[in-house]
């Protein structure tokens, strides 16, 4: 576990000299349907390509309750958004790779949704999100809802917690808390 922290913390600071922004987030996965409990956590680094296109490379450790097992998710992807009337829409694809100490896949994954600004620093976010392994004999297929609040504290830090239900090979619901800082 120390040794993924300190990979985790090498990527971050790494990424913070070259990236736009760089998001540390925190996971308490609640398992449903006899879904075991996890909790999470996630280091995202994000550029701006143009205005409407950025990039993003991410990990997320997850921790199993009570057995303590690890697994791990290392993703890129790709955004694109534009505005709408009061709002602006986006559409983002990734591919990753999923590992454990017993196994290893590639997935893909599309996720679609509205960012809402409400004014002082609010923007809502609700989302889908599709996922699955390459190998269709892998179950790893899931359907995801999110919707979340994000708050900007100042121009370049801001703060913000998100629900995601997830359906489909894993059962499970959580809550998101990150912080991300802008460069």
């Amino acid at each position: 576990m120390k040794k993924i922290i300190a990979i985790l913390a090498s990527f971050a600071f790494v990424g913070a000299a070259s990236a736009v922004s760089v998001t540390l987030e925190n996971q308490f996965q609640t398992g449903d349907n006899g879904s075991s409990n996890s909790h999470n956590y996630s280091v995202g680094i994000k550029e701006a390509i143009t205005d409407n296109v950025a990039v993003d490379l991410g990990v997320t450790q997850f921790v199993t309750d009570v057995t303590e097992s690890l697994s791990t998710r290392a993703e890129l992807g790709g955004t694109y958004t534009f505005s709408v009337p009061y709002s602006s829409l986006y559409t983002r694809v990734a591919v990753g790779d999923r590992f454990t100490g017993s196994s290893d896949y590639g997935y893909y994954s599309a996720e679609t949704g509205l960012l809402i600004p409400f004014g002082y620093g609010l923007t809502a976010r609700v989302g889908y999100r599709y996922r699955t392994a390459f190998d269709n004999t892998i179950g790893d297929k899931t359907n995801t809802i999110r919707a979340g609040l994000g708050y900007a504290i100042t121009n370049k830090d801001s703060v913000g917690v998100r629900y995601d239900q997830v359906r489909g090979d894993s059962q499970n619901h959580s809550y998101n808390f990150y912080y991300t800082r802008n460069f």
